[in-house]
């Protein structure tokens, strides 16, 4: 490869920049360029017009055709010579280069050392705002034969040991996710206050890495940006043999590898589970495979070498069997070691439990790699699977837990939902998209699954006398919180697994694998907007869309507590589980009784609650009557009833507070002072929404009081805290407001009770307490929560619209 690329100083610059063959080439955008001033003389070709925005790798090569449009308009020849600088360290500046080197350049073409900052320090430092004036050159780009591109075949002939894989990004993204084998050289590193360090210096760094110019050496970050700093540098240096991976990590993390295929992965987890358990596993393949674990349904917890195993339950029905399978294996094997306590490792749960989740999952803890592959063994018997429970795949759909049971049932969505489920289970294509992709389907008139919430949420349609869904997308909470948009999409229920697939494929090629800020499919809706959405997922989709005559949705119902007849005139009974957990034994005890009472079935609500479905008045009486019942209540307190909580600190690594041990007391303490202030009866439920973190597993946005973790710290003290806000309602798309941050825990049942007293008081007749929040200012929120000087607001997220 002849043509010389090179890093120039300042200096040098000012010495050379009046030759008639050198441009200077400013990468920064136009408007940087115009307003805030460029090197005199310098042409602006802004990055992102050589960065194609097209591509499903975001930022790959531009065309030929449109490179060559580039410099053919900034009046640049194949044989001139080149200087290309930014003001952000150099990395998109190298990319410039690096594409005019694969496209056959053929001048010199050199990277200003220090880019405009440096310029501005310097002897001249001078600026202009004045565009150069430039006639269009025939500029002709035509990849090179050498272009030094490595594709994936040869990264992995590299990882097999013919060259050296070097990964430049941060040590914290290195440590979460790499190409197994690279070598980490940030390539910040090569730099000193902006400038490239001495040459002494880099010779020795890159010594300790196990570089030197006779090795062969390929490199890699995100999409090929930062990657070019390095590329130039070593290319500076002597460094001959330099290719660079053009779809990197994303590329990598994206293609039908053995790694990241859940089936293969299983098969994996299989052997280690006979041979050598968890440390065997860590040694043979790396410490990130602990990440890769999530698609077969495995979270390492906290605690080493324990994880949490979590079970898909597609639309939360579960046969007796399997929900008996299921507490058997929670009683067998999800049990703490001495080392953490034993039998008494929780105060409240003892040992042997499981959690119901707002997915309709279930999830246990303890569980070991030994144990793993009899567990599945036993699974598979009963047609229970973990696959792809959790990680960045199509996740358990939810649907209403009262499927067939409700008179007033316009789709039954079982049939849809096992359909969508069995589509992508094991599925390599779908197993790691950009980030997880949720879905519901609800087929009654109450939006029971939460559509407003989901990636793709479907609710009762109609459409010339069919019967269908209406397709909400976008949804979602956490960080940067967003309600669904309706993009007045009609589908049939025949058709929901080719739309899941489409929006699946869409997603995969537009949304980031890389920056888990903002890569929620959430984001790419409220990029797009809704109407041009709905137009590129048509493009996608092998059916046309159509739009609906009539939405179906009349109302949210929030949970299914209590007794309730079914259309068919048995009945079925919601069970209330505070915070979603129960016993292994106690699982399996009430899915006997369902065996027995029953339908011999199961069903599991999106607020961590269970169903026992298709009693008859006898069978109801006799499961009314089970000593069981006296805990998992038909009817319970307002508190105990609308307590939803996450895993908390207790064993996730995100968790800042403890969850379901303090929310069950807090919810009896409540239920007790409720009743005693003769506010009980006035209240079906009164939700509680704790998360342990600001991840929002508990779904914090719609409960009438949303907690989420924090620690507080002042002038004497520091401790657990939270975060509180007031209001949610999904049945109005409403989410609550963050009003006061990092309350000390121990202050919250207290803050509680203040406002509930204000809400009984203050309240109009009919007025619910999320009209009565909205109606209420947050100053006066504030102060009643507080009891007096109002706190501060908590650095709360912004919503996506």
């Amino acid at each position: 490869m002849s043509t010389a690329l090179d890093i120039v100083s300042p200096s040098w610059l000012e010495a050379h920049r009046d030759a008639e063959s050198v441009v200077v080439v400013d990468v920064r955008e136009e408007r940087d360029y115009e307003e805030l001033g460029h090197l005199p003389g310098a042409v602006n070709v802004p990055a992102d017009r050589f960065r194609d925005p097209s591509s499903v790798v975001d930022g790959k090569l531009p065309t030929a055709d449109d490179f060559a449009a580039l410099l053919s308009a900034a009046g640049i020849e194949r044989d001139d010579t080149v200087v290309a600088y930014g003001d952000d360290g150099g990395a998109l500046a190298a990319r410039f280069l690096l594409t005019a080197l694969v496209y056959g350049h053929e001048g010199r073409l050199s990277l200003l050392d220090g880019g405009l900052e440096a310029w501005r320090d310097g002897e001249d430092g001078s600026l202009s705002t004045d565009r150069p004036s430039s006639d269009p050159t025939p500029y002709e780009a035509k990849l090179r034969a050498d272009a030094p591109i490595a594709d994936r075949e040869t990264v992995e002939a590299a990882v097999e040991g013919d060259a050296v894989v070097v990964d430049t990004r941060t040590a914290a993204e290195y440590e979460q996710s790499r190409v197994p084998g690279a070598v980490h050289l940030d390539w910040e590193d090569l730099l000193e206050e902006g400038r490239l360090r001495n040459e002494a210096t880099l010779e020795e760094l890159l010594a300790e890495h196990g570089l030197t110019p006779d090795e062969r050496i390929v490199l890699y970050c995100n999409t090929a940006r930062r990657l070019s700093h390095t590329f130039v540098a070593l290319r500076h240096l002597g460094y001959e043999d330099v290719s660079f991976y053009e779809g990197s990590l994303t590329d990598w993390v994206r293609a039908e590898a053995p790694e990241w295929d859940p089936v293969e992965l299983q098969a994996q987890v299989r052997h280690y589970a006979d041979n050598g358990g968890f440390e065997a596993m860590v040694d043979d393949l790396g410490e990130d495979v602990l990440g890769r674990l999530k698609l077969i349904g495995l979270y390492h917890q906290k605690q080493r070498g324990y994880f949490m195993l979590r079970t898909r339950s597609p639309g939360g029905i579960l046969t007796a069997e399997q929900a008996r399978t299921i507490g058997e294996v929670a009683d067998e094997f999800a049990r703490a070691p001495e080392e953490y306590g034993g039998p008494d490792q929780n105060p409240v749960f003892g040992d042997g439990y499981l959690d119901v989740t707002t997915r309709q999952d279930v999830q246990m803890h303890w569980i070991e790699i030994a144990d793993v592959a009899e567990i599945w063994d036993r699974y598979d018997a009963v047609g229970l699977s973990t696959m792809q429970a959790c990680g960045n795949s199509v996740r358990n759909v939810v649907g209403c837990p009262a499927d067939g049971l409700d008179p007033a049932e316009t789709v039954d969505i079982q049939p849809v939902v096992e359909r969508v489920s069995q589509r992508f289970l094991g599925d390599r294509h779908y197993a790691n998209l950009p980030r997880k992709f949720k879905v519901s389907v609800t087929g009654c008139h109450e939006d029971c699954a939460r559509s407003s919430i989901q990636d793709l949420g479907l609710t009762p349609a109609r459409k010339d006398g069919r019967d269908g869904f209406v397709a909400r997308v976008g949804g979602g909470l956490s960080d940067g919180p967003r309600v669904a948009s309706d993009i007045d999409l009609f589908v049939e229920p025949d058709r929901v697994d080719d739309l899941v697939a489409a929006m699946a494929d869409l997603f995969a090629d537009h949304g980031s694998y890389l920056d888990t800020a903002v890569n929620r499919l959430r984001f790419l809706v409220a990029e797009f907007g809704p109407e041009a959405f709905r137009e590129e997922l048509e493009s996608y989709a092998d059916f046309a869309f159509e739009e609906p005559d009539e939405t179906l949705t009349t109302d949210y119902r929030g949970d299914h507590v209590g007794v309730h007849e079914q259309a068919d005139g048995r009945s079925y009974a919601g069970l209330n589980v505070p915070t979603g957990r129960m016993g292994g034994d106690e699982f399996a005890a009430l899915a006997a009784l369902s065996d027995e009472l029953g339908g011999g079935e199961l069903r599991l609500t999106p607020n961590q609650n269970v169903l026992v479905p298709h009693l008859t008045d006898d069978g109801l009486e006799r499961l009314l009557e089970d000593p069981l019942l006296e805990r998992y209540s038909p009817d319970p307190g307002p508190f105990t009833r609308g307590i939803v909580t996450c895993t908390g600190r207790e064993f996730c690594n995100y968790g800042i507070i403890e969850t379901k041990n303090r929310a069950i007391r807090w919810a009896r303490e409540l239920d007790d002072w409720a009743e005693a202030a003769g506010i009980a009866d006035d209240h079906e439920a009164i939700r509680i929404h704790m998360s342990g973190c600001s991840a929002s597993c508990a779904q914090p946005q719609l409960g009438d009081f949303g907690l989420r973790g924090e620690v507080y710290r002042d002038d004497y003290d520091s401790g657990r805290a939270a975060d509180l806000g007031l209001g949610g309602d999904l049945g109005n798309d409403e989410f609550i407001d963050w009003l006061v941050g990092k309350i000390p825990i121990d202050d919250v049942p207290g803050v509680v009770k203040a406002t509930m007293l204000a809400y009984d008081a203050d309240s109009e007749p009919g007025e619910s307490f999320t009209e009565w929040t909205r109606r209420t200012s947050n100053a006066d929120l504030r102060e009643i929560v507080t009891d007096g000087p109002a706190r501060d607001p908590p650095a709360i997220e912004t919503e996506v619209r």
